[in-house]
């Protein structure tokens, strides 16, 4: 059963075998297998009953949906009966393909498929959907005592998906025994027998499968109609596995296709690419986010690759999340990269092994993707000293996180190819950090703005409108003082040759962000804009990690002690709950596979809004996002240029998104003197007039922020 099983939280096919340590275990002990997939093909058709031949011998039942996107004005004929989903060469033909694969294991793959269906134990259906809808990739499997196991994940749903080793890229399970982990596979499978029931509203059509798929499967039923049997699926995988070894082509490559559409880099990263060569291959790309700054350095290793030999390509990155999502891009030029994050046990030997086979030259290719931590790690850097410099490619990303004293020594200063990338990649007081950003990268070679992306149709059009938030009168008070401190410690460490970068100043930065960030009035207008905007779907909350002061009475009736202090995150939680949107936190509380799991749910609509705090600020892709509430941002350009960058992705249906960002500005009737004033605003302005000059509507962005531009004649600064 299900609970003696020792299965992996995470399952990916750069490390692990999923047809043998997953499907082959799980689908041993199932009596129940519901199944959700992306795409209606012949290959995942033809992958769907991938280790089934063990649940027919538990006279178990398996349900499949398959999803189908097609143009909007096609989903309205099809609503209205007067279109089918499908064209007659959208469907398989078995017959041609038992003809072209007789004996092996697409053919075992059809006889499968046909028994399972024509005795009834399976069941398919199709799920049409409008194009720019998310489809869910999900599955559900039930043991006889009732346990439940759901996975998730980006499934592989191409022709290659017949290869077992890679029947899926990468997936998350969780187990209804597992505390914390039952939430997710009731919504997984709440979310199937919804899907399977036909209760989607008005936005999916539940169709039956095409009467050719089951004309074909009963021809193949009469062709052979023998009881499959486990034994001779093993069989077929291990004669499949014999036949791919040493035929696989496993040689970086362009590739001509992404995401199903042609494959070309723009003529932005094109020209990116040139300034970096011309550099003596080396320097970085200060590329917008979301402009493809990682597809850009892809290819440029990827090009380097193809003409030399032996290279050593290593990506170094922040976050676990932003390493992932590397791997899954470079698989899309064929370069499978060894993951030297999470257990060292796991990666260490592959990169070890590596140096034996290239102690005298180094002339075989691998690709690392490594983690900072693990970069600036003795045992790391003893295997990286051990690799020849001159044919090594070393990617920073967002490597603005390079100027600490820690990384000095650790970027693999002597490597031939070095790339830099960051749309911010030096500090705006730390001139020491840039210097020792400069040394490893030299200088940015190309600089590729938010509005030169807008402006090519890179990055998505957007509407951006700033929501005063008038500080209380304590708050304001705190401000100044901090101000003043704050100046007193600038001067002070400048004095004393210590930097801008010293601890009180920073601790005195960081405590000033927190009482703008968390500024009591944001609740108040945010709970105003609530009741008169509804919230989006693929809606974004960036929040303080500061504490906050709000109504505690959901209802509004008065009170006299009706007030309490939470985390602002948490607030703002509960007005959208309160609302009915369905929300869920995307904060450095959650672990790996949840957010992971979140970043899914939020993407197939599963839940409305997502409330992160700091989380997303770099590299997490969230492409779906349309609309974004900036409730805490700070005045470091780094981190709105950034989050503006993370709203603006361009996703299939999105075409603009709307920013809402809530402005601190003193009080009107404020008496402290009115420099104090006129420098908060003219702060708080650079940031909002950015914003607003790349706005669809310029002009009408900056108008509710008039009265204070007027009051401390700087409406100059709106032009």
């Amino acid at each position: 059963m299900f609970r003696k099983l020792e299965l992996k939280t995470n399952y990916t096919s750069e490390s692990d075998n999923l047809y043998t340590e997953f499907f082959l275990p799980a689908l041993t002990g199932a009596i129940k297998y519901q199944r959700a997939v992306g795409f209606f093909s012949l290959g995942v058709l033809l992958n769907a009953p991938s280790a089934m031949s063990t649940i027919v011998e538990n006279d178990g039942r398996i349900e499949l949906i398959f999803g189908k996107l097609v143009a909007p004005e096609d989903f309205e004929a099809i609503r209205e009966g007067a279109s089918r989903p499908w064209g007659e060469d959208e469907l398989p033909r078995f017959d041609e393909v038992l003809a072209e694969n007789s004996g092996g294991l697409l053919e075992y793959r059809i006889r499968l498929l046909a028994w399972l269906f024509t005795t009834q134990r399976l069941e398919m259906k199709v799920a049409v959907r409008p194009q720019g809808m998310f489809h869910q990739k999900i599955g559900v499997l039930e043991d006889r005592l009732g346990d439940t196991i759901s996975f998730s994940g980006s499934m592989n749903e191409t022709m290659s998906a017949l290869d077992p080793r890679f029947n899926s890229e990468e997936i998350t399970v969780f187990r209804s025994w597992s505390e914390g982990q039952r939430d997710y596979v009731e919504n997984h499978a709440r979310n199937f027998a919804k899907l399977w029931s036909g209760d989607t509203g008005s936005s999916t059509l539940i169709c039956a499968l095409p009467e050719a798929i089951e004309e074909g499967l009963n021809f193949v039923m009469e062709r052979f109609p023998g009881r499959p049997r486990t034994e001779e699926e093993d069989v077929k995988v291990r004669a499949f596995f014999e036949k791919q070894v040493g035929t696989t082509n496993s040689k970086p490559a362009v590739p001509t296709t992404v995401g199903g559409a042609a494959f070309a880099m723009r003529p932005h990263q094109l020209e990116a690419l040139r300034a970096w060569s011309a550099n003596g291959h080396n320097g970085i790309l200060e590329l917008a986010t979301g402009a493809g700054k990682t597809i850009t350095a892809i290819y440029a290793a990827t090009k380097t690759i193809e003409a030399n030999i032996g290279i050593a390509l290593v990506v170094a990155v922040p976050y676990q999340d932003l390493a992932d999502q590397w791997c899954e891009e470079l698989r899309q030029f064929n370069i499978h990269s060894v993951r030297c994050y999470g257990s060292r046990k796991e990666w260490e030997p592959v990169v070890n092994a590596y140096l034996r086979r290239n102690a005298g030259e180094q002339r075989e290719f691998i690709a690392i993707v490594v983690v900072n931590k693990t970069l600036k790690s003795d045992y790391f850097q003893s295997f990286a000293t051990k690799l020849d410099s001159s044919r090594v490619f070393f990617i920073g990303d967002e490597c603005h996180h390079h100027g600490g004293v820690g990384y000095v020594g650790k970027l693999l200063e002597d490597a031939r190819f070095r790339i830099g990338l960051s749309a911010t990649p030096f500090h705006y007081l730390d001139e020491e950090a840039n210097a020792r950003i400069r040394n490893v990268y030299d200088r940015s070679v190309f600089q590729y703005s938010l509005a030169d992306a807008v402006r090519d149709k890179v990055l998505t059009p957007y509407e951006y409108v700033p929501i005063p938030v008038e500080l209380t009168a304590r708050e304001a008070q705190d401000y100044v003082d901090l101000s003043d401190q704050i100046a007193q410690a600038f001067a002070a460490s400048r004095d004393r040759q210590m930097g801008p970068g010293s601890e009180r100043l920073k601790a005195l930065l960081m405590q000033r962000a927190r009482l703008i960030g968390a500024a009591e009035n944001k609740m108040v207008e945010l709970e105003a804009l609530l009741e008169t905007e509804k919230v989006q779907a693929h809606s974004l909350f960036y929040c303080s990690d500061g504490r906050t002061i709000v109504d505690e009475d959901a209802d509004g009736a008065e009170s006299a002690d009706d007030s309490v202090e939470m985390k602002q995150r948490h607030a703002v939680a509960q007005a959208l709950m309160r609302r009915g949107v369905r929300v869920s936190p995307f904060t450095s509380d959650e672990n790996r596979w949840q957010r992971r799991e979140i970043l899914r749910q939020f993407k197939d609509g599963e839940t409305e809004a997502m409330v992160a705090i700091r989380c997303l600020d770099e590299g997490i892709d969230v492409p779906a996002c349309r609309t974004a509430y900036l409730i805490a941002s700070s005045r470091n350009p780094r981190q709105f240029i950034q989050r503006r960058g993370r709203i603006l992705r361009r996703s299939p249906g999105k075409d603009h998104a709307k920013i809402y960002d809530f402005v601190v500005v003193l009080p009107e009737d404020n008496a402290r003197p009115v420099s104090a004033a006129v420098d908060f605003l003219r702060n708080e302005l650079g940031r909002v007039a950015d914003f607003a000059r790349n706005s669809l509507y310029p002009a009408s962005s900056i108008k509710p922020l008039l009265p204070w531009l007027r009051k401390y004649d700087l409406e100059h600064l709106a032009a």
